[in-house]
């Protein structure tokens, strides 16, 4: 066994749900929310970037995404 093991990063659990309507992405988000994550729906694209930089600074939290 190698001595040399790679450090696990604290970093947050961020998640992309993405599907067409009737796909269950609802019942994958009420899903994630049982597990304690925090769930934004119909995020834009282009606020993806800020939001998950945002992220970094409450490495304890865990996020999912539906879009």
């Amino acid at each position: 066994m190698s001595k040399n093991k790679i450090e696990k990063k604290n970093l947050p659990n961020l998640v992309i749900i993405t599907g067409l309507s009737g796909s269950g992405m609802s019942s994958a988000t009420n899903a994630f929310e049982d597990l304690g994550f925090f769930c934004v729906d119909n995020l834009p694209l282009t606020m993806l970037p800020t939001f998950s930089r945002l992220l970094l600074p409450t490495s304890e939290e865990t996020v999912a995404i539906e879009k």
